[in-house]
Parts: C-alpha cells; sequence; structure tokens
C-alpha cells in the first residue's frame, strides 16, 4: 500500500459511516485519474472511449461507496474495473462488427425488381444463345469463359480464321436479337 492510499483507505472508511460520498471519491480520484487514464490510454487505442471508460470507472466507484461496498484497496479496484470495462468493451465491438457485417451483407444485395429484372435479362440472353447453330454456341461460350481461338478452332475442327468468324457473326446475331439493350455479347 502506498502512502497516498493509506489516507484513501481511512477516508473511505470514514465516508462508509457517514453520508458524505463525495470527499473520499474525489480524493480517490485526484491520488490515481491520472495514472489509470494512461493505463487505459495504452489499453484502448480510441481517445474518447478511454475517456468515458474512465468516467465510468469512477461512476462505479461512486455507486459502490453510496452502497456502503467501498472497496478497502481503492487503486487496485479502479484498475480491476477499469480492465474489465476495456474488454468489455472489446467484446462489445466485436459483436458489432459482427452483426454489422451481417446487416451490410444484406443491404448490398439488389432490390427484388433487380433481381427480376436480370432474370428476365438472362432468360432473354439464354433464348437468343439457343437459337444459334450448336458450332457458334460452342464457341461463343468458350470463348466468353476465356478459350484462346487456337483451342475453340480445335475443339471445333475448324481453322482459326474460319472459327473467328463463326464467334463474330454469332456476336452479331445475339446483338440483333436481344437490340439495343446493355448486355455484353
Amino acid at each position: 500500500m502506498t502512502e497516498g492510499e493509506g489516507t484513501v483507505a481511512v477516508s473511505i472508511a470514514g465516508a462508509r459511516r457517514s453520508t458524505d460520498v463525495a470527499s473520499p471519491v474525489l480524493a480517490i480520484y485526484d491520488a490515481h485519474h491520472r495514472e489509470l487514464a494512461s493505463f487505459i490510454g495504452a489499453l484502448e487505442r480510441d481517445p474518447r472511449a478511454a475517456e468515458d471508460i474512465l468516467s465510468e470507472t469512477f461512476l462505479r466507484l461512486i455507486e459502490a461507496v453510496r452502497q456502503d461496498r467501498a472497496p478497502d484497496q481503492p487503486r487496485a479496484w479502479l484498475y480491476r474495473v477499469a480492465t474489465n470495462l476495456v474488454v468489455d468493451g472489446g467484446r462489445h465491438r466485436t459483436v458489432v462488427t459482427r452483426v454489422l457485417g451481417r446487416l451490410v451483407d444484406r443491404r448490398t444485395e439488389p432490390p427484388p425488381e433487380e433481381s427480376y429484372l436480370r432474370g428476365e435479362m438472362r432468360r432473354e440472353v439464354w433464348a437468343a444463345i439457343e437459337e444459334l447453330s450448336a458450332d457458334a454456341r460452342i464457341a461463343l461460350l468458350l470463348s466468353a469463359h476465356g478459350f484462346s481461338g487456337r483451342e475453340i478452332a480445335a475443339s471445333l475442327d475448324r481453322t482459326e480464321l474460319a472459327t473467328r468468324s463463326l464467334i463474330c457473326r454469332a456476336r452479331l446475331r445475339l446483338r440483333e436479337r436481344l437490340g439495343e439493350r446493355d448486355v455484353p455479347a
């Protein structure tokens, strides 16, 4: 026990017997608020959250003294309460982050109208693709999946030039069939 703690302990004992709560709490505050603020600041990176934790710690001390549960070792009690508040705040932030992550994911889903319109567009595109010849459909889909002209030509047993021409004609037919829409062909 430090020299300051001995005097504070005596004043808390006196506060337990009297109704005066302010003076012992102020004495404890004066004796420990700077070092406690430093300690909390090292644990909590957000300065505003650190100030809130410091305030809450001393509010809990006031409440403990009022309820005749004043700590015998105020400095240790303050450190324990402050540490618990920092840990609880971290847990709270973790839960909030997790829940907000789920909420944000829901908000990024397209509205039902947009989903419906995209589905309609997909059906129209697939209907237009099905109208193409089998070779043109295969060439177009392989091209869309990143296959090279040489690979597509080999799978269709055509020359590269004939395959390129086939893909260009297939894209042109899709554009004509789908009109002037913003559909990547």
